[in-house]
């Protein structure tokens, strides 16, 4: 499929990638640490914050900033979450965390909410991101 590419007041849209491994903090705090949003999986009871895209990298968002973060700590605010529902506030499509098992762990993936396919997301700076539809959806291994 074609990119689909998404546009802001600022011009391209900003989000960012995260594959770091520290443990996500549970509650808000005043000092403006980062907390991770943690995501459940209904049917297993699995939560985790990392979330994957197509190409197998990590976001995480991060509850203090509204924003979504990458691995060098590159952000993207304008994020919310409820439940495993995603919105930004840089345009109108509807995101989704979906859940699958790859490797032989399960995996919370960024999917588009309608067609349910997992999104590669390109960080291309603070506050711009690219965000790419694919074919694939969350893959479901034994």
């Amino acid at each position: 499929m074609s990119p689909r590419f998404l546009s802001s007041a600022f011009g391209v849209i900003g989000v960012a990638l995260f594959t770091g491994c520290s443990e996500p903090e549970s509650e808000p705090n005043a000092s403006g640490e980062r907390v991770w949003v943690d995501f459940m999986d209904a049917d297993t009871g699995f939560v985790t914050a990392e979330v994957h895209d197509s190409n197998r990298e990590v976001v995480r968002f991060d509850s203090n900033a509204s924003a979504m973060v990458n691995a060098t700590g590159t952000s993207v605010a304008g994020w919310t979450t409820l439940g495993n529902d995603l919105a930004w506030a840089g345009n109108s499509v509807a995101f989704r965390v979906r859940f699958g098992s790859e490797l032989g762990e399960r995996r919370a993936y960024f999917t588009e909410t309608d067609s349910g396919t997992i999104c590669d997301l390109n960080i291309t700076g603070r506050d711009q991101l690219a965000i790419s539809s694919t074919s694939e959806p969350p893959p479901q291994e034994p």
